[in-house]
C-alpha cells in the first residue's frame, strides 16, 4: 500500500458492539435451564408447602369481617394488642404492625356499638388516637363475589392469550406461553405464601398485570425465534433460539431496570397499600423475565426436537 494513502478507520464504537454482541451471543440459555427448573420448583414446592401448613394471610376483601387501622398514642407490642384483644372476647382477632404505634385489627363482622367498646378499652388499657386510620366492613357474601369475579378475570386473561399468540405465532408459542403464565403465577401465590403478605384485591390486580407483563416479554423473543426461523434454515433450532435470546438480553435487561425502578422506590417510602402492590409487581417482573428466557424457550426447544416442524 503506498505510504500516505488514506485507510479508512474503523468506528471503535461499532467494533466494541459487534464484540460486546459475539460475546453476548456465546452463552447457552437452554442448556443452563436446568438450574433454573430446580429454583423454581424449589419456591413453588416451598409455597405450596407453607400454604398447606398455614395458609394465605387473605384480607378482609376475601374473608369478611371489619377491619380498623388504629394509632395509638406511643409505640405498642403486638403482644399487649394481642392481650387487650383477648380480655374483650377477640381472641381470633388477626393483627398487622403497620408501624411501632400503629396496627390493622380484622375481626369477624361486628357492630357499630361493638367497634365502639373494643377502641374504648383499647384507649383505657393503651391510648389510641382517634378518628381511626381506616375503618371497613366487608360482608361475606361480597367477598365470596370477589373471589369468583377473580378467577373468572385470571381464567379469561390465560384465554385471551392463548387465542391470541396462537394466531399470531403457533399453537405451540401460545401453549408454551401459557406455560409461562402459570409459572409466574404459581411463583407469586408461592412469595405470598412464604412472606405471609396480606392476600387482597390489590394482589389480584397484580396478578392481572404481571400476566400482561410477561407475555409481552415473551413475545419479544418469539418473534425473534421466528425470524431467524426464516432466515437460517440450516441451523439448528436450540442455536436459533440461543441466538434470539442473546439478541434481545440487552433489551430485557434494560425494560427490568427501568421498570423496577419506581417499584423499589414505593417499596422503600409507600404506605402500606402501595408496599403490598409494589411486592407482588417487584417478584413479577423479575419472574416474567426469567421464564421468559429459562422457562420457555427450553420447552420450546424440547417440544421441537419432540415434534419437529422445521428440517435442520
Amino acid at each position: 500500500m503506498a505510504a500516505g494513502k488514506n485507510v479508512p478507520k474503523k468506528d471503535s464504537k461499532v467494533i466494541e458492539q459487534t464484540v460486546l454482541e459475539e460475546r453476548n451471543y456465546r452463552f447457552d440459555f437452554v442448556r443452563k435451564s436446568k438450574w433454573a427448573a430446580v429454583v423454581s420448583l424449589t419456591l413453588i414446592i416451598a409455597g405450596i408447602i407453607l400454604f398447606v401448613i398455614r395458609g394465605f394471610n387473605f384480607g378482609i376483601d376475601f374473608l369478611g369481617g371489619n377491619l380498623m387501622e388504629v394509632k395509638f398514642k406511643s409505640a405498642v407490642e403486638i403482644t399487649e394488642v394481642r392481650k387487650a384483644m383477648e380480655d374483650m372476647g377477640y381472641g381470633e382477632a388477626i393483627l398487622q404492625s403497620t408501624a411501632p404505634d400503629q396496627y390493622i385489627i380484622r375481626t369477624v363482622p361486628i357492630t357499630d356499638v361493638q367497634k365502639n367498646a373494643i377502641l374504648d378499652s383499647l384507649d383505657k388499657k393503651i391510648g389510641v388516637i382517634k378518628p381511626l386510620v381506616q375503618d371497613r366492613q366487608v360482608a361475606a357474601g361480597f367477598s365470596k363475589t370477589i373471589t369468583r369475579n377473580m378467577l373468572i378475570a385470571v381464567a379469561i386473561s390465560i384465554a385471551g392469550i392463548l387465542i391470541y399468540v396462537w394466531i399470531r405465532f403457533a399453537v405451540r408459542f401460545a401453549l408454551v406461553a401459557i406455560i409461562e403464565l402459570v409459572h409466574d403465577l404459581l411463583v407469586i401465590l408461592s412469595f405470598y405464601a412464604i412472606t405471609h403478605r396480606e392476600f387482597n384485591t390489590t394482589t389480584i390486580a397484580v396478578i392481572l398485570t404481571i400476566l400482561g407483563y410477561s407475555l409481552s416479554d415473551s413475545i419479544v423473543i418469539f418473534d425473534r425465534i421466528r425470524e431467524e426461523l426464516r432466515l437460517n434454515k440450516r441451523d439448528k433450532f436450540i442455536d436459533l433460539s440461543n441466538y434470539s435470546m442473546n439478541k434481545t438480553l440487552v433489551r430485557s435487561l434494560g425494560t427490568v431496570a427501568t421498570t423496577l425502578f419506581p417499584i423499589v422506590v414505593l417499596l422503600i417510602v409507600g404506605n402500606e397499600t402501595l408496599k403490598d402492590f409494589a411486592f407482588g409487581l417487584f417478584v413479577g417482573i423479575i419472574s416474567g423475565s426469567y421464564s421468559s428466557i429459562f422457562i420457555g424457550p427450553p420447552i420450546l426447544v424440547a417440544w421441537n426436537n419432540r415434534f419437529p416442524k422445521y428440517k435442520k
